[in-house]
């Protein structure tokens, strides 16, 4: 359970689903003044280094980042975070920006959020606990948890401000994390009704998703969004060939915005022509 260390994949054609959906929920909180909260499950070391061993061993960057960093002409929320990935490179108006470092969710959120958004980030993993405590520094109402952020995310719930985004990241490396997950959003849920909860999750065995699928469904949670996107065809087994996302109360922008970007993503993305994408309502409002 804890020998995954995404700093082997940092910045794949994952974490490009994952953080547009991330950046498209942050924005969106943002539109208020009152304030939000943001919860972190599964926070890794926040920060990586493209340049590292570890990034240059599998170098999955270049199967999502790398394609899209020096991109023109973008769909509007890729464009949205691109930029970000360029911020967290030093980006300076008439200098060509090298991309050498991939912010996690964590330092995306950091970025995004205002003083006054409070963050919550879990991590079990000590070494990668370690990295995460230096990437974040001493920001202000920051917490970091060295604990399992699938129970210790509950009682946090629901925040003062009855506003929040709980982002649900684990590595899915056994099994019964489906089954985990899928109690941990059931009681969020109940604590937290009106909260917006994002889940991630691998595309290995597609019939193991869609059982996933079906069992959010059967708990009657109301408005749920999916987006997926699978550069390669399913393969039953033999490795990751895409990923999505469940999102619980939805930003209302959401659907429109993956719905222009996904199509262009899979193309771009795609292993020859390949890949393909959804953007469908699991559960209506």
């Amino acid at each position: 359970m804890l020998s995954y260390q995404h700093r082997y994949h940092a910045g794949n054609h994952a974490d490009v689903l994952k953080h547009m959906v991330l950046v498209a929920l942050l924005e969106h909180l943002c539109t208020k003044d009152k304030p939000f909260s943001y919860v972190e499950t599964h926070a890794g070391a926040g920060c990586y280094d493209l340049e590292a061993p570890e990034a240059q061993r599998l170098r999955e960057h270049e199967t999502g980042i790398v394609k899209l960093f020096d991109g023109t002409d973008l769909p509007e929320l890729v464009a949205a975070y691109v930029g970000r990935v360029r911020a967290a490179n030093g980006d300076a108006a008439g200098e060509r920006t090298l991309l050498k470092r991939y912010p996690g969710s964590p330092a995306l959120a950091l970025a995004l959020r205002r003083p006054q958004d409070p963050i919550d980030l879990f991590e079990l993993h000590p070494g990668e606990f370690a990295l995460l405590s230096d990437a974040c520094g001493a920001a202000p109402r920051l917490r970091l948890h060295q604990a399992d952020g699938l129970e210790g995310c509950i009682g946090l719930l629901p925040p003062p401000s009855r506003r929040g985004l709980i982002l649900v990241d684990p590595s899915y490396e056994t099994r019964t994390e489906f089954d985990a997950v899928l109690r941990m959003v059931q009681r969020a849920h109940r604590r937290f009704a009106t909260g917006t909860i994002a889940i991630w999750y691998p595309v290995v065995v597609r019939q193991r998703v869609e059982a996933f699928c079906r069992s959010l469904v059967q708990t009657a949670i109301p408005d749920i969004l999916r987006v997926e996107l699978n550069p390669l065809p399913d393969g039953e087994g033999r490795g990751m060939t895409g990923s999505g996302m469940l999102v619980v109360n939805p930003a209302w922008t959401l659907e429109r915005r993956m719905g222009e970007a996904l199509p262009w993503l899979a193309q771009v993305l795609g292993d020859d022509g390949r890949g393909s994408c959804r953007v469908e309502r699991l559960a209506a409002e």
